[in-house]
């Protein structure tokens, strides 16, 4: 039986464009720390013109289901019920997906297997591979984990890491897997694909736009930091509403 999402819909100010944008946020301590920028990324689009629908994976922030479920094929669908849904609401002719660090593979996915017609898609600090993403959080997590059983000797009635979440955030068996076998940057994709990035650089033949603020997505020290990098947003904003109609 499907879930309900939870979507927020930001219609755009003044005249109306032709092209909606669906906001594909991350995964786990990167969604909470990217929840206000991508609220503002949201506005800052919609005062430019554009329709944009931010949502919740399912199982995942106030949508429903059980995040001890979540599969990559789930959450792809989900793109797809928000882009359909943007389409219905809005009128719009056209769909841009906006993918956050992980949002960016699951929206390279979404693409490439057909469940969503996009004539763009913005790829944000997109990480090199899902296996990467995976290894980087893991990482995170046992220096985290280190952390606290420093401060557990000293306090000894703090309880022990979960084996089933990973940064305070359910973590079921099969997702690294799964997660893993998403690939980098697909140069097959239809459309327009743009690159946004401070610290990578993408292939000649792939459209970028370069960022002045870092994302520091690996410092375990930012987890509760957060990411609301108000000249990106700003350039982002402006980069897309010269190139989409």
């Amino acid at each position: 039986m499907a879930q309900p999402l939870f979507g927020m819909l930001h219609r755009p100010a003044g005249a109306v464009r032709r092209t909606g944008i669906v906001l594909c946020t991350s995964w786990g301590t990167e969604y909470l720390r990217s929840y206000r920028g991508l609220r503002q990324l949201a506005q800052a689009l919609s005062h430019s013109g554009f329709p944009v629908l931010r949502f919740d994976y399912s199982g995942t922030g106030d949508s429903g289901g059980d995040g001890r479920s979540a599969r990559i094929d789930t959450w792809t669908a989900d793109i797809t019920l928000a882009a359909a849904e943007l389409r219905t609401s809005t009128g719009c002719d056209s769909i841009c997906l906006l993918g956050l660090r992980f949002g960016a593979l699951l929206a390279q996915e979404a693409i490439a297997t057909g469940a969503v017609a996009a004539s763009a898609i913005a790829l944000w600090d997109s990480p090199p591979s899902g296996e990467v993403f995976v290894r980087n959080l893991q990482q995170m997590d046992e220096a985290l984990n280190e952390k606290v059983s420093q401060q557990r000797r000293r306090r000894s009635q703090l309880p022990p890491p979960a084996r089933d979440e990973l940064l305070g955030h359910e973590w079921p068996e099969g997702l690294a897997a799964d997660i893993g076998r998403l690939p980098g940057l697909r140069k097959e994709l239809p459309g327009r694909v743009i690159f946004v990035s401070r610290d990578r650089t993408p292939p000649d033949s792939v459209e970028s736009i370069r960022l002045p603020d870092a994302g520091h997505w690996s410092d375990v020290e930012r987890i509760h930091s957060p990411w609301i990098p108000g000249p990106s947003i700003r350039i982002v904003a402006e980069r897309l509403a010269d190139g989409l109609p």
